[in-house]
């Protein structure tokens, strides 16, 4: 079949260093439209322009319900977007179509994604583990993390429900997380020490233990969340999105939000019952939202100035260490002991974050030559 031209891009020194390559993809029509420069850029434009429009008219019952449908076309044709992006409005609280200008729409987020980012160290910031070991090497408060190997048993206590696994010093509690799993999707606490009477690895068990024979299971310090959330009655760690850019020529903050869990929750994330919080510049949270769109009154969390400076301050820092990520989504988490970062996402969902801080970033995407080396 012959050479294809790889989407994926590896920077110059991961690739004279021969770093592994990992499973690179091909897309024809993106690699000749980058090839092409400015004209490639407006058949870009337009190839998904077109998709879009089409999308809309295939889709065009829900959106009329809560958009005018001629509006909506005439958006997707100009900009690309399609009726995912649109529909997804009510999950960041917003009602109106225009809050959509300037974004990044769905079909160009791995566009965006994998020619922004080497692969190379996207791989390794996607990999938490790994992500962990770098950022603490570097200074940055993170959490105390170590593999499970693959002769580790996850089991559950028949009596408490509770997991255990056969790692650890006996009795204390843990979260374990995938290795490369999403965020807040793959987490669970689980006791180290295995019980008198086990029962038999089924359910989550079974489910942990399989990762765990994939070497993908890591057990992390188990980070209380911090008074003010403990009081309001929050059992999952609240954490904070903070997504750093280098497309501009300098790592910067581009926005943050605050997810905090729901009551029993495990992890802050809005599939299970969280809500999400934008947090302004003087480092007020807004109401929540959740993942319906709507807005949960209540008590709301404000950062000190110190404490807003020391998230992006921390954040950029673990960025610069990989200077070859176009953007990078930080997960911060709001502890009993101060702030930690828990991990990096190099594929970071886009729609919340930069719907809420109301940060445009599509044309920021497209100037771009960060891919070159051109900051």
């Amino acid at each position: 079949m012959g050479d294809r031209p790889h989407v994926r891009m590896v920077c110059p020194a991961h690739r004279e260093s021969g770093a592994p390559l990992g499973r690179p993809f091909a897309d024809e029509v993106l690699a000749l439209g980058k090839a092409l420069g400015p004209v490639g850029e407006s058949l870009l434009g337009l190839f998904h322009g077109v998709r879009g429009g089409i999308d809309v008219l295939r889709k065009r019952r829900p959106l009329a319900e809560r958009f005018r449908l001629s509006e909506a076309f005439l958006l997707a044709l100009r900009t690309g977007l399609d009726s995912r992006d649109m529909l997804a409005l009510r999950g960041a609280g917003h009602t109106d179509l225009s809050a959509l200008e300037g974004t990044v729409p769905r079909a160009r987020r791995r566009e965006h994604r994998e020619w922004n980012n080497c692969q190379v160290a996207a791989a390794r910031v996607d990999d938490k583990l790994l992500c962990g070991a770098s950022v603490r090497a570097a200074g940055i408060a993170a959490p105390f993390q170590v593999p499970l190997d693959r002769d580790t048993r996850v089991l559950g206590d028949p009596d408490t429900g509770e997991l255990r696994f056969s790692s650890g010093q006996d009795g204390e509690l843990w979260m374990l997380k995938d290795r490369f799993g999403l965020q807040g999707e793959s987490v669970w606490i689980a006791r180290a020490g295995v019980p008198d009477s086990p029962g038999p690895a089924s359910g989550p068990a079974a489910h942990i233990g399989a990762l765990v024979a994939q070497d993908r299971i890591l057990a992390q310090e188990l980070l209380r969340p911090a008074a003010w959330f403990a009081e309001q009655g929050d059992t999952a760690l609240p954490t904070v999105r903070v997504v750093t850019s280098r497309l501009s020529g300098r790592t910067e903050t581009i926005g943050t939000v605050l997810f905090r869990g729901a009551p029993g929750a495990v992890a802050a994330h809005r599939r299970h019952g969280g809500t999400a919080h934008v947090i302004a510049e003087d480092g007020t949270c807004g109401p929540g939202i959740d993942r319906w769109g709507r807005q949960h009154a209540g008590r709301r969390y404000r950062f000190g100035g110190k404490d807003i400076a020391a998230l992006t301050g921390m954040c950029t820092e673990a960025h610069d260490l990989f200077p070859c990520l176009g953007t990078v989504g930080w997960d911060v988490g709001v502890s009993e002991r101060g702030l930690f970062l828990l991990e990096g996402n190099p594929n970071w969902g886009m729609n919340v974050p930069q719907l809420l801080p109301g940060r445009p970033m599509l044309q920021e995407f497209r100037r771009s030559g960060f891919r070159t080396g051109r900051e």
